[in-house]
């Protein structure tokens, strides 16, 4: 069973870093395992071979570092962006950008239910994502 409960907190749980501007959701989801698009796919819900191209056009980013490999594991606390475009004049990037909060447990089904922060579309210093 797939669930997307739509998580909501109250205002002051939110706190976590007072520089991000709550524009963000937190998912919870089922997934079958931590590869990188696996993750960006179920948190941004968008088609695999989307993410596909993004790979191949060098748009995917963990925890700022180019990816190079699509099937990396990825675990709690990382952060995974799809660049989105940038702006020159204010050096900074668009991205879509997701988080990995919290992971279950193996259930009976094989497959793990995770907590997903999402930004659907942020602005970043460019430097954090074009290195």
């Amino acid at each position: 069973e797939d669930t997307d409960e739509e998580i909501t907190e109250s205002e002051d749980e939110l706190e976590d870093d007072p520089s991000t501007v709550k524009n963000y959701k937190d998912l919870e989801k089922v997934v079958q395992s931590f590869r990188f698009d696996v993750i960006l796919k179920s948190g941004l819900d968008i088609a695999r071979n989307k993410v596909e191209d993004a790979f191949y056009s060098g748009e995917l980013r963990l925890n700022g570092e180019k990816l190079w490999k699509k099937s990396r594991s990825v675990k709690v606390g990382d952060t995974l962006d799809l660049i989105l475009g940038e702006d020159k004049e204010t050096e900074t990037a668009v991205v879509m950008r997701v988080v990995l909060k919290k992971a279950s447990e193996k259930n009976e089904n094989d497959k793990y239910k995770v907590m997903l922060r999402r930004w659907k579309n942020l602005k970043v210093p460019k430097q954090d994502v074009l290195k």
